[in-house]
């Protein structure tokens, strides 16, 4: 083990917010990496190398359930070339200390889309570095969390605009509970010679506990002209008068939260195509197949 800065702004500010960076004691990765097979779905219980990769126009889908039973670092390598897609879901729902990384290369007309859920996460630091480097590449982040107790995350996104009429969207949705800590930081980084790229991102959190603390840091860096970027936040507390209003229906407290909680993200779980996926993760959080 070694003591290590993770998450690193690209631009930093002033070091009294706390968020240029996060250290954590990271071990080395097993040797060896481990192909995606399409269509595949994959428990993560350790650390570990993995990679997908699609060329000459192929679409590819994979799942990973990450739910190490101790420290972990967990790392994917998405490389899409030739006019190919590569969809990538990620689950995080075990309380072991997690230091994961996505790091994705787009070329030509190529797209990638992510979709993370982190369902109570202990502490789990998440670095996703994204290279839109061909012409007309995409790229698309679903995040949604569900954080409670004392629950960790800090998540560091980064989406590189270096091609031509590239476009990035992200868009992040989550619930804060109890004592839970949350950091995200989305960077949209349009490098010189990317003229007509854009990208949009917006994140959207409900806090419900009084003890929480979150820090959302959306940041656009341009070093060209011709793009277009947009950056949005909402974060508010639960309307008591609504908490009232569903109480005098009959329903408890702890129900209204959980319903609160399960609508935030519903969107992007619905996003998953896979059914048995979808019904692990709504089961995960107390989400019947009725209220899908």
């Amino acid at each position: 083990m070694s003591t290590v800065k993770l998450n690193t702004l690209p631009a930093p500010t002033f070091s009294w917010l706390g968020v240029n960076d996060i250290q954590a004691d990271v071990g080395a990765l097993d040797n060896g990496t481990y192909a995606l097979d399409n269509g595949s779905c994959t428990e993560v219980l350790s650390g570990g190398a993995y990679e997908i990769t699609a060329q000459g126009g192929e679409i590819r889908e994979a799942v990973m359930f990450i739910s190490p039973n101790d420290s972990a670092q967990v790392s994917t390598t998405v490389k899409a070339g030739g006019s190919s897609a590569v969809r990538l879901v990620q689950v995080f729902d075990g309380k072991a200390q997690t230091v994961s990384s996505v790091k994705a290369l787009l070329e030509d007309d190529t797209g990638f889309e992510l979709v993370q859920l982190y369902l109570g996460t202990g502490s789990t630091i998440s670095e996703i570095d994204t290279q839109l480097g061909g012409r007309k590449s995409e790229f698309t982040a679903n995040i949604g969390y569900l954080l409670g107790g004392d629950d960790k995350l800090d998540i560091n996104l980064i989406a590189r605009h270096l091609g031509k009429k590239t476009k990035s969207q992200i868009t992040a949705k989550g619930v804060m509970n109890d004592s839970a800590q949350k950091t995200f930081k989305g960077t949209i980084d349009f490098v010189s010679g990317s003229a007509g790229a854009s990208g949009a991102e917006n994140e959207d959190v409900l806090l419900i506990g009084e003890k929480v603390v979150n820090k959302t840091v959306p940041l656009i860096l341009c070093a060209e002209e011709d793009v277009e970027g947009s950056h949005g936040a909402s974060i508010g507390r639960v309307d008591e008068e609504h908490i009232f209003y569903m109480q005098s229906r009959g329903l408890p407290q702890e129900k209204i939260v959980q319903l609160m909680a399960q609508s935030k993200i519903a969107q992007i779980v619905n996003t998953i195509a896979d059914e048995q996926v979808r019904a692990r993760i709504n089961n995960k959080i107390g989400r019947g197949k009725d209220d899908e």
